[in-house]
């Protein structure tokens, strides 16, 4: 059983309980087409010679607790909450969205659980209070980024009613392209 509640002060230091990790087994090629400056793309999910593991690579590290200490300090503008295991006490999942006010979007920073808590209905209830947040403050859009390369979180927002809005391949590094890890925009109209 999982508890479900707003985030506290001492809940983004215990963040670091949470083991956002994943393994892909498959990428999102990303095939530039076109000449400058109207190019396109091509996105085709591709298997991979050997599964991707991202490890620790998603942790919270002081710089990402940091920010989301900042945006604590903004509770008008900000949906920030967490998941809880009943059994354990263990931090499980994490749901923390931002209001963009000039534009009337919801940017959601992070929506990350446990490895050992997915497949379990709960980033489905992250993102119902996600829409219900956002169209109680009346906006327009939701928004989110992911990596090509973590296809189960590209799956899974698609599932969630998103849709893929936008590309960037110089997002993380001058060679997105080649590192196989470009920036995918998702977009949820409301």
């Amino acid at each position: 059983m999982y508890v479900y509640r707003k985030m506290t002060l001492p809940d983004i230091d215990r963040l670091v309980e949470i083991r956002p990790g994943f393994i892909a087994h498959t990428v999102i090629k990303v095939i530039p087409h076109g000449t400058e400056p109207f190019m396109g793309w091509t996105l085709r999910e591709e298997p991979l010679d050997a599964p991707f593991n991202k490890g620790h690579a998603y942790d919270f590290d002081p710089i990402e607790r940091q920010n989301i200490y900042e945006r604590y300090g903004q509770p008008d503008s900000t949906l920030l909450e967490v998941v809880e295991d009943a059994q354990t006490g263990r931090l499980v999942g994490v749901l923390d969205v931002e209001e963009e006010h000039w534009r009337r979007t919801a940017w959601v920073w992070n929506l990350m659980l446990d490895v050992d808590a997915r497949g379990k209905g709960i980033g489905r209830q992250l993102v119902d209070h996600t829409i219900t947040w956002a169209k109680q403050h009346r906006l327009r859009a939701i928004l989110l980024e992911t990596q090509s390369n973590n296809t189960p979180a590209c799956h899974f927002y698609a599932r969630m009613g998103f849709k893929l809005i936008g590309v960037n391949t110089l997002f993380y590094t001058n060679h997105d392209l080649e590192k196989n890890e470009v920036a995918l925009f998702w977009g949820y109209p409301l």
